[in-house]
């Protein structure tokens, strides 16, 4: 299993309403190897969640190429080697925690035993054990997002995508969620893109950190995470750590702390 995403010389523009052209991603290029965690980040409006649906095929390209292990986004996507976790959950209010994990399960009819997992395997993994049956008004901020995981994972994707999926959530809840993420990501080891304005949260959670350009004028900048994968509390006042936070923040003065 390769889950390699590979993204060569890719651009896109938006047409304004009076009719001039803003280019925000400029022949981008990079490679995320099997089961690596890399974060995006930068300003507001320097492409990120453009580059992420690109990378998924909810997006076309101007111009340029994205490979996600052997194959186009739109081929991933139809073998649902793709799972998607958006910053707002949109669980649908009527259905409960179990219902809400399962809805790709029904949407996608062709997929097979071979591809996703138990919804109960999936509530254990996020820890909601005993709120299967609750509706999304019933849980928490933290929990909610916890479910809209659960659903990302069902497929038992080779790729997940995560477009500042904690933005959302308290301090506490936050923090929470970055250990439990990393936790149950070494147990299920897609390859995954995470978009954040949060350069703490980056270097936290990823193997590399992405820091995109003011403009697409610029160049992308990458900050190697060399802390190992097992992430702690105690090392979140290392110097190396906090060195590796400070990198990425100078290579953009708009990143978030």
């Amino acid at each position: 299993m390769n889950n390699r995403i590979e993204v060569y010389n890719v651009s896109k523009s938006y047409v304004s309403k009076n009719g001039v052209e803003n280019k925000v991603l400029n022949s981008v290029n990079f490679v995320i190897k099997h089961s690596e965690f890399v974060s995006i980040v930068g300003p507001s409006g320097c492409g990120k969640t453009t580059l992420l649906k690109i990378i998924s095929g909810l997006l076309p390209p101007d111009s340029g190429t994205v490979v996600i292990d052997g194959d186009s986004p739109e081929i991933s996507q139809s073998k649902k080697h793709i799972g998607y976790m958006f910053q707002d959950p949109a669980l649908i209010p009527w259905r409960t925690v179990y219902d809400n994990i399962r809805l790709p399960t029904e949407v996608n009819k062709a997929i097979t035993d071979e591809h996703y997992r138990t919804i109960e395997e999936l509530i254990s993994l996020v820890g909601l054990n005993g709120f299967e049956y609750h509706y999304p008004y019933q849980l928490s901020g933290g929990m909610r997002q916890r479910v809209s995981l659960a659903r990302a994972l069902s497929i038992n994707p080779k790729v997940l995508l995560m477009d500042e999926p904690f933005g959302s959530l308290d301090e506490i809840t936050r923090e929470t969620m970055h250990y439990e993420l990393l936790e149950l990501l070494d147990k299920t080891k897609p390859t995954v893109l995470f978009v954040t304005h949060n350069s703490t949260e980056a270097v936290l959670l990823s193997d590399r950190v992405f820091v995109m350009p003011k403009s697409a004028a610029g160049a992308m900048k990458i900050v190697n995470v060399n802390l190992g994968r097992t992430r702690s509390e105690k090392m979140e006042s290392s110097v190396l750590f906090n060195q590796l936070v400070n990198q990425v923040r100078s290579s953009d003065k708009c990143v978030k702390t």
